[in-house]
């Protein structure tokens, strides 16, 4: 026989173009009858079976072709339709998953906003509160801190008190705002009255039955008195008056005190007679010790500065460990001092003993120091070898700084 040279695609076009012939048998009963037939044959060589199930298959082809590539064809526009429509839901699928991932990002992004602002809000409150709780790190001490009163828009004004029992002068110090158009000695006068001697401890003094007049040109106070004025009887009252006078005007710019009464010159005092003027020292380093006075019912003692003068600061520490019979000492026996120096800086440095041993109960001793140094032109003290680095707010690895006023009260 001769080789077929069709193509495979004419031997469709020619097998398409023969009437259709359907086999309505299952396809396995005409496999098992093909191979039932063939075991009743006799053997036969090797090579005659798979002639034969070629021939079967060919057979089977020619038969089955023109309906299978129906159903074939069908099954494709089926498999294409599927698939179109596996892809039009796949598409669907994904852009829901796209827009269900934009919106939970949306979501996300927006709850994340709105957790940030909440936890920025609660981080800021926090803030606040921590603010509120160390806005003064230095409540609750004796004296008055720059980091306390800004000096721009408040007055600080120091009145000498006397004590108690009348025998020493306790300087006080409050603030008040500044007014405008208002000059210092309006504000002293005025702020008077607001004292509150007896509840802090000591003899109500103020307000002065007085007037005042301040002539800024000629740097000069005038206090006028009236003929019966509560100043006059007593050497108890004199010398209150007279040094109360002296420190409350001391080193504030005031060069001369003139005394008159119902504008004749001059105060009568009866242990000391007539008194025209009052001696003011202009200088602000008047170097004194600061000393301890105790007030039953205070919380902390009271600075308060010695009538002497001192030559150095190692001369004002020997005071402020023996105290002067009335105020008690401010230093400690246990405080020992290697060695004190000014640096560069005008520093005080003070280079502490090997066995002294620093704790909380030493702060009101760490104020005085403080304060005497202010008295003697220092910019700030620092502590060398002390046991530790924190005392209160002062951190005594730093340079400390200087109190502006001793003993401040609160009067609003």
């Amino acid at each position: 026989m001769k080789k077929s040279q069709l193509s495979d695609k004419q031997l469709e076009e020619i097998l398409g173009q023969m009437p259709k012939v359907k086999d309505h048998r299952d396809s396995r009963d005409i496999y098992q009858n093909i191979a039932h037939r063939v075991e009743k044959r006799t053997k036969m060589p090797t090579w005659v079976i798979p002639g034969a199930a070629l021939a079967a298959v060919l057979f089977l082809a020619f038969i089955l072709s023109p309906g299978l590539m129906g159903v074939n064809h069908s099954a494709d526009k089926s498999l294409e339709s599927n698939s179109a429509s596996d892809a039009k839901s796949s598409m669907e699928m994904d852009t829901a998953v796209r827009d269900d991932s934009a919106n939970e990002s949306a979501n996300q992004e927006k709850s994340t906003v709105m957790m940030d602002t909440a936890d920025g809000e609660a981080e800021e409150k926090s803030k606040e509160f921590a603010a509120m709780d160390i806005a003064n790190p230095y409540d609750g001490l004796i004296s008055l801190y720059p980091e306390e009163v800004d000096s721009e828009t408040s007055e600080i004004l120091t009145y000498a008190i006397p004590d108690e029992q009348a025998m020493r002068i306790v300087p006080v110090t409050v603030t008040k705002p500044k007014e405008e158009g208002k000059s210092r000695i309006e504000s002293y006068t005025e702020t008077m009255p607001k004292l509150k001697e007896e509840e802090w401890g000591l003899t109500e003094y103020y307000p002065m039955d007085a007037s005042w007049n301040y002539d800024e040109a000629t740097k000069t106070l005038s206090m006028d008195v009236k003929q019966d004025h509560p100043y006059r009887d007593g050497s108890t009252a004199n010398i209150i008056f007279v040094d109360s006078m002296t420190q409350n005007f001391s080193g504030a710019g005031i060069e001369k005190m003139i005394l008159t009464t119902e504008g004749k010159p001059g105060i009568e005092l009866s242990n000391i007679g007539l008194m025209k003027e009052l001696p003011i020292t202009a200088e602000t380093a008047p170097k004194r010790a600061y000393l301890f006075l105790t007030v039953e019912g205070m919380q902390n003692p009271y600075l308060v500065p010695t009538k002497e003068q001192h030559k150095s600061i190692v001369e004002a520490f020997e005071q402020m460990w023996k105290g002067d019979g009335y105020l008690s000492a401010s230093l400690p026996e246990n405080f020992e001092l290697a060695q004190t120096e000014q640096n560069e800086d005008n520093v005080l440095e003070i280079t502490l003993g090997k066995n002294t041993t620093l704790d909380e109960s030493f702060l009101p001793n760490l104020e005085a120091i403080l304060m005497t140094a202010s008295e003697f032109d220092y910019t700030g003290v620092k502590f060398i070898n002390a046991n530790i680095d924190q005392l209160g707010p002062f951190n005594l690895n730093e340079v400390l700084p200087l109190p502006l006023a001793p003993n401040k009260k609160n009067i609003n």
